[in-house]
Formats: C-alpha cells, sequence, structure tokens
C-alpha cells in the first residue's frame, strides 16, 4: 500500500494537540529559529504554542508555525494533515468538502498548495530518465477538453512525455508550445540520458534521433499494428502512462497552467508505496520565508 490506513493515523489527522506533537517530533515545526527581529536564537514553548525571543530589548512573539507550510492558515493542524491524506488518496474535491466539511475554496486552495509543495521537491535529476541499455519509450499526447462535452476537442496542451521499462517506470512529462522536430529533439536531449535506447511512434519529428542526439531508436507503426511483428517494438507503456495522466487531471485543469499537474505526477510515480512518508519529507524539508 502506498499510504496507510487511516486507523493508524486517527491522532495526527484528527486531534490537534496529537498533529502538533507528530509534527514536532517529525522535524516539520522547528526546535529553534533565529529571531527576525533581532537574531537572536528563539526556542519554541509547546505549551503557548509559540517561539519568544528571550533578548529584552525584543521579547517578540511568534508562532511556532513559522516558517512552516502550516503558518498563516486559519485550520488547525490536524485539519490540514488530514486534507493532504485525502489529498494523497487522489480523493475528489466533493469527496474532500464531504469529509472535512470544509468549503470548496478551501479545499481547492489547499490541494494547489499541496501540488507545489510537492513539485518543488523534484530536482533536475527527477526529470532525467534512461540510461545505458535502458529502453524509453517517447510520445506526444493532447490534454484536450470537449466544448461543451460535445463534439471534437478545441481547447487543450501538448504534452511529450517519457517512461522507462524498468520496475520503477520512472517518467518525465513536459508541456509544449509545438511538436516540431526541433522541439521534440530538444526535449529528449534534455530529459534521455546518453545510452537509452528510445522507442517512439512514425512521427517524423523523431526521425533524427539517432543521427542528431546518438541514441538508439527503434519505431511502431501504429496505422497497422501496435506491436512490430518483426522487431517487437511498441509504445503501450508510455500510452498507458499517458492515458493514467489523463484521469488524474480534471478537464477543467487541462491549460496552459498544467505544470504543477504534471509535477505532482511524476513525484506520485517516484514515491509510489511511501508517498505519506514523501509527503511529511516535504513538509519538513521545503522551509517558507514569510
Amino acid at each position: 500500500m502506498s499510504l496507510p490506513a487511516i486507523s493508524s493515523l486517527l491522532g495526527p489527522l484528527f486531534n490537534s494537540t496529537q498533529a502538533e506533537e507528530f509534527l514536532h517530533r517529525e522535524g516539520v515545526f522547528y526546535s529553534e529559529l533565529p529571531c527576525p527581529k533581532c537574531g537572536d536564537i528563539l526556542r519554541v514553548n509547546l505549551v503557548r504554542k509559540a517561539f519568544r525571543c528571550n533578548r529584552r530589548s525584543c521579547r517578540c512573539d511568534f508562532s511556532y508555525r513559522l516558517h512552516t507550510f502550516f503558518h498563516g492558515s486559519q485550520l488547525d493542524s490536524a485539519q490540514i494533515l488530514h486534507l493532504g491524506y485525502i489529498w494523497l488518496n487522489r480523493c475528489s474535491q466533493t469527496q474532500a468538502m464531504n469529509q472535512t466539511g470544509h468549503a470548496s475554496g478551501t479545499v481547492t486552495t489547499f490541494f494547489k498548495h499541496f501540488r507545489r509543495l510537492v513539485a518543488s521537491t523534484l530536482d533536475e535529476s527527477d526529470a532525467q530518465i534512461g540510461g545505458l541499455n535502458i529502453e524509453v519509450e517517447v510520445d506526444e499526447t493532447k490534454l484536450g477538453k470537449r466544448k461543451y462535452n460535445r463534439g471534437h476537442r478545441v481547447d487543450g496542451v501538448w504534452i511529450v512525455a517519457g517512461v522507462e521499462r524498468t520496475e520503477d517506470r520512472k517518467v518525465f512529462m513536459v508541456k509544449v508550445q509545438d511538436r516540431t522536430a526541433e522541439t521534440l529533439l530538444d526535449i529528449i536531449s534534455r530529459h534521455v540520458l546518453p545510452g537509452s535506447i528510445v522507442y517512439t511512434d512514425m512521427h517524423r519529428g523523431y526521425s533524427q534521433i539517432e543521427t542528431r542526439l546518438g541514441l538508439s531508436h527503434a519505431t511502431v507503426n501504429h496505422s497497422l499494428f501496435f506491436r512490430d511483428p518483426v522487431t517487437g517494438v511498441t509504445t503501450n507503456t508510455i500510452e498507458g502512462t499517458n492515458n493514467a495522466l489523463k484521469i488524474m487531471i480534471k478537464p477543467r485543469n487541462r491549460t496552459r497552467d498544467v505544470d504543477d499537474h504534471l509535477a505532482e505526477f511524476v513525484w506520485r510515480r517516484k514515491h509510489n508505496g511511501h508517498l505519506w512518508e514523501a509527503f511529511v519529507a516535504a513538509l519538513r524539508d521545503i522551509h517558507y520565508d514569510f
């Protein structure tokens, strides 16, 4: 399971005091900080739920949530953790509202904050896949919307994505303005490591992968078959990955601002099997300046 049973998290998710103890124990809440006013060391007082500067000339008080994801919110710590658990479970906004009693705007705002939180934990290496003799499938897909739920798709964004044929199925996903050869080759050069074996369809934008990028390249003609009967080349893995992306991203979110949703997908794939631990680590490792 990628998430612990909710019964094992009843304290942190439903009791504010236990949530705060959990967050201090996990290192999410700071034990001490430099005073923003005078630079002296602040130490947290858990009873008063505050930092206080002991320098006589200062004596400033600050929230014990200072510089954390929780700072400035009117929700208590347990409510925020509960929303985070619901988001990790990929519950809909309606389900989150029903389970927590929070308004639509609150749920929407926190879901957006959670996506940005996990996106900020990814680095350049998380967007690079493949390697020596590792097979990589690359394909484009359009995240589109139907006008009035009828007719052909008229809105949306194009995504170029790649996935490893490994147990981890590591992925990259990039929003693009066009699907020209220059765009596709630039993306592959930045996201597919040397030594990889690249599989694509017959899109002409991929035709120079070997000559310009020095990567082994094989294709499948989808107008004839899903798997090449001679070479066995197929792009079923990336097509399945793109379908999973479309399931995760609701049509109303398929806009030019889709980047955080793409990062969320990559983050979930990276941490599949330990999402809760990775979420808590993100809360601990990301420092907020206010």
